[in-house]
């Protein structure tokens, strides 16, 4: 048996809001509603002695062909099968409309508790989703991309601080012209990476130059389509910064079929690694993240917060990026600097 919030709420007389703010732990319930919630919660356990609760998890991610979220849902499945919890993985594919989908759907699945990459993109219909995502009643852990007007505990990454690291690499090794192949600027993930390329222009002393600016999708075809178009029209550029993994394959495939030689005829260095970079020989320089780890961190505030009887304060984990230099940021050729 799996409680279920309106049952919760019928038992202690309280609203279904009010039970789920409760339960995900992310709003303040007054003492004496909280007593006759948790007095609620205990009445229909005793009344069916077969209780068992659920050890059901749900992860939620916009692409499971990226490295990333394939490496954090790795990370956080470890730890959640130490304590012997079920993962059940779902890929959105980066549509709003399949997202809310998922969370209809798991309803069937007896949850206990919820961790999610969301791909909500604006302020309009962030209020709606965030009340679909309380009505499951139970614990939501975002991962990677923060949610506005929520209370939801989270685990993130400082992407401007790493997009400035990597940018003041580049800047560092000699290059002024560089251009930026972003994710979709409606996510602040992106948006926070293009501020990052900005600050590091003008703690340098450099302008940004807006013709360099290329907004991108996260996905392989847009750092393929965007490097070529880099490279046609923009003759001064001598390094290019490209916002995640994904895309930086697409930039390499591109440079490969221009026989433009990494290093040497144009300079990279991505966000994001891929373990494989280097088992083909690719001495790509990137910003890394502790991607695994931010999926077993994802877990830990999970599992904590069904542990714990009473709510406790909403965490938001933000980590630090690293750069891992390889040689690409290098420009070893004649070009122009």
């Amino acid at each position: 048996m799996n409680i279920k919030v309106k049952d919760i709420a019928a038992k202690s007389g309280v609203s279904i809001a009010t039970v789920s703010r409760y339960l995900n732990k992310s709003g303040y319930v007054k003492q004496e509603t909280r007593e006759l919630i948790k007095n609620a919660i205990q009445e229909i356990k005793e009344q069916d002695k077969t209780y068992v609760r659920e050890r059901n998890i749900a992860v939620v991610f916009p692409d499971l062909s990226n490295m990333f979220f394939t490496d954090a849902l790795k990370g956080l499945t470890e730890e959640a099968e130490k304590l012997n919890y079920n993962v059940f993985s779902f890929d959105s594919g980066e549509s709003i409309e399949k997202e809310m989908k998922i969370i209809d759907v798991l309803n069937d699945f007896n949850i206990c508790g919820l961790i999610i990459t969301t791909t909500i993109k604006n302020r309009e219909t962030t209020k709606q989703h965030i009340q679909k995502l309380n009505s499951l009643g139970v614990p939501v852990i975002l991962l990677d991309r923060d949610l506005i007007f929520c209370d939801f505990d989270g685990v993130f990454i400082d992407n401007q601080k790493g997009a400035f690291d990597g940018v003041d690499t580049l800047i560092t090794s000699g290059h002024k012209e560089i251009a930026v192949i972003t994710g979709p600027l409606e996510y602040e993930t992106a948006q926070h990476r293009l501020e990052g390329y900005k600050q590091a222009h003008k703690i340098n002393g450099l302008e940004v130059n807006e013709e360099y600016i290329y907004e991108g999708d996260f996905h392989v075809d847009s750092g393929y389509k965007f490097t070529k178009e880099i490279i046609k029209n923009n003759k001064d550029v001598t390094a290019i910064f490209i916002c995640n993994n994904m895309m930086t394959l697409g930039a390499i495939n591109a440079l490969n079929e221009m026989n433009i030689k990494i290093g040497q005829d144009i300079s990279l260095l991505g966000f994001d690694d891929l373990e494989f970079f280097t088992y083909l020989g690719l001495n790509i320089s990137v910003v890394s993240r502790p991607t695994s780890e931010m999926g077993k961190m994802a877990f830990e505030v999970l599992s904590k917060k069904l542990i714990d009887e009473e709510p406790c304060a909403t965490q938001n984990i933000v980590l630090k990026p690293s750069i891992v230099i390889r040689g690409s940021e290098k420009l070893k050729g004649n070009n122009k600097k």
